[in-house]
């Protein structure tokens, strides 16, 4: 991390070099010569969590932390940055930022960890890479979880009255490295607004100031990889929607939808639901009231312990 004045160095002086939070210390472990960092928490069958949003440092496995606590009791909680993400490892090569590399790593990730199967969870844009990966290697996954992804869709609904507010920040001149950044951005994807703690902002923005973070929004923004990602990610959900219609998503799937999500408007998750439920029986859904986009943060409790039953109902 580089930092251009004493204050800011001050700012970030007790967040450890591996950007763990709420006490929890992650591991490393090398997929395809990425350097990939995880957590590892808990014993029982392993349960794989992906994270959502763009590639970024503040995009991380961090998300989940709030969950552990509760899901390790019945589960070995595997929680992954994705490549591009978090500390993990960016792609060799600017071409590489593409959604074929997201898949890629989430199975090479499982592969270096030598999981027989895996209970697997993605949250917005890691809920439709979970999908993703789940028709992709449906005798590995046991069980699917997602958590408000407008990545899966399918198209539903105007949700973009909704997601205006969330980029005001824009207009006041915050950037991503910048905690104040963080807390606007946590706060205006939630409802309940507990857990967002300075010390969770600071993490995040410490993570967006790192090097290869940094390298990470040059690539994607300043050399315009966004727009080929994007094209890439399309056609990617365009054959998970058609693998789902040929009936591959065949293992119990349980959806966690945030009422009061701005980005993912109720009529999209049913539509997700609607479109697994045509061919696979053993979906569910559960409702979260007065909750945003972020379920595992503003009801961690509540939420795992929604996981955790519906796993236990199907793999008793």
């Amino acid at each position: 991390m580089t930092a251009s004045t004493d204050a800011e160095t001050d700012l970030f002086t007790d967040i450890p070099e591996h950007a763990g939070i709420d006490g929890y210390e992650p591991s490393f472990v090398e997929v395809d010569g990425l350097r990939t960092r995880y957590y590892d928490v808990g014993r029982g069958d392993p349960l794989v969590l992906i994270h959502g949003n763009n590639w970024s440092g503040s995009s991380s496995a961090n998300s989940w932390s709030k969950t552990f606590e509760y899901l390790s009791e019945e589960f070995r909680v595997l929680a992954v940055d994705r490549i591009g993400c978090g500390l993990t490892d960016n792609p060799d090569d600017p071409s590489e930022f593409r959604y074929q590399s997201d898949i890629d790593h989430i199975i090479g990730f499982v592969e270096a960890l030598e999981l027989d199967s895996f209970h697997l969870s993605g949250w917005s844009r890691g809920g439709g890479l979970a999908t993703r990966v789940a028709v992709e290697i449906p005798d590995l996954v046991d069980s699917l979880i997602i958590c408000n992804s407008a990545t899966l869709g399918p198209a539903a609904g105007d949700g973009m009255h909704r997601r205006n507010i969330i980029f005001e920040m824009d207009e006041f001149g915050l950037q991503k490295t910048d905690p104040e950044w963080m807390e606007y951005f946590y706060s205006h994807y939630s409802h309940e607004k507990t857990y967002i703690t300075d010390l969770r902002c600071r993490t995040a923005a410490y993570m967006e100031r790192r090097e290869k973070a940094r390298e990470t929004a040059r690539i994607m923004d300043d050399q315009g990889e966004m727009e080929h990602w994007q094209a890439s990610l399309d056609e990617h959900m365009n054959e998970t929607h058609q693998r789902i219609k040929a009936g591959v998503l065949d293992m119990p799937v349980l959806y966690v939808f945030g009422r009061d999500d701005p980005t993912v408007p109720p009529v999209m998750a049913l539509a997700a639901f609607d479109m697994i439920g045509q061919e696979n029986a053993d979906i569910r859904m559960k409702i979260f009231n007065r909750c945003g986009h972020m379920i595992f943060l503003e009801y961690p409790e509540e939420f795992s312990q929604t996981v955790t039953e519906f796993i236990t109902h199907w793999h008793s």
